[in-house]
């Protein structure tokens, strides 16, 4: 099982049941941490943020502030 935390205002904050980018979080990060074809650079680093949305808070973060933790 994936969980996913998100620094948040200096928190690392479990996100495992929010929105990134008006998808559900595991989706999101299933689709965008892939690489296309020739590319050294994840989708989800094309931009240098991406939002979070928690807590009816819309949070704007760099994707580094982001870590993926396998149980």
């Amino acid at each position: 099982m994936k969980k996913y935390y998100a620094n948040l205002l200096g928190e690392w904050t479990d996100i495992t049941n929010s929105m990134v980018e008006l998808v559900d979080t595991h989706s999101y990060f299933e689709e965008n941490l892939s690489y296309p074809k020739g590319s050294y650079e994840a989708e989800c680093f094309k931009y240098d943020y991406i939002n979070v949305q928690h807590n009816n808070k819309n949070y704007r973060i760099h994707p580094s502030q982001i870590q993926i933790v396998t149980e």
